[in-house]
């Protein structure tokens, strides 16, 4: 079988999977990050570009299991790969073990990596939204009862272009919101395995062409934050 392998992104991962040298063909499709807020729409998304695969060998699906939006999923003609995760802050980390023993460390952790700051409605634009339009203690509010179950921020280091920035922009949000703030290193070589292979079965679902993803090839006993936050 000859082709490229054909991969369906989050805007999320966008700078960090374009890093990756390539040692094989790849084509990449990137979706808004925005669509997360409405798992049917990102269903529907995936689904009419699951279905656009010609002249594709494979195509490997670089989400997690979303909050269930991946689920119901097939590629028609083509065997189809997706990580291992319920979503994308594992695969950013770099291992589930490491990202398990942080959330065990701290339930309340919500993750940042400069992905997460670049989308067209981000935590922090959201803040700055409500601010402009009803003020600061306002906001203030608004963004304490949104975070009310965190206690820390974890922002991971991914070598995106624009990290410092991004950095500063979550020191910021997190003294807003009185959250420690942490900064933790990531790994690429999930990121790495997600464009050039190989796509083991510990880390990685592998479909045959037409077979349905459902929740249960996540497994049940991957550890999860308070709240699910993307891919």
């Amino acid at each position: 079988m000859t082709g490229a392998t054909r991969i369906i992104a989050c805007d999320v991962m966008k700078e960090e999977l374009l890093a990756v040298p390539l040692e094989r063909p790849v084509e990449f499709h990137f979706v808004s990050m925005g669509l997360h807020r409405w798992p049917d729409k990102l269903r529907e998304e995936l689904r009419t570009v699951l279905s656009q695969s010609a002249g594709v060998e494979r195509v490997v699906l670089a989400f997690g299991l979303c909050g269930g939006a991946v689920a119901g999923l097939a590629a028609p003609e083509l065997p189809l790969v997706i990580p291992r995760a319920h979503d994308c802050i594992p695969v950013l980390i770099g291992t589930r073990p490491v990202y398990e023993l942080l959330v065990q460390e701290e339930k309340g952790t919500y993750f940042l990596t400069g992905g997460w700051l670049e989308g067209e409605r981000t935590v922090f634009t959201e803040y700055r939204r409500v601010r402009d339009k009803y003020g600061e203690k306002k906001a203030l509010r608004v963004m304490s009862t949104m975070f009310d179950a965190y206690r820390r921020m974890v922002f991971i280091h991914t070598g995106h272009p624009r990290e410092s920035e991004h950095i500063a922009t979550g020191k910021e949000l997190a003294g807003l919101l009185g959250l420690e703030f942490m900064e933790r290193s990531g790994d690429n070589a999930w990121l790495a395995s997600i464009v050039n292979g190989p796509w083991d079965e510990e880390r990685f679902i592998t479909l045959a062409p037409g077979e349905t993803l459902t929740e249960g090839h996540f497994g049940c006993g991957l550890a999860q934050g308070v709240a699910m936050q993307g891919i």
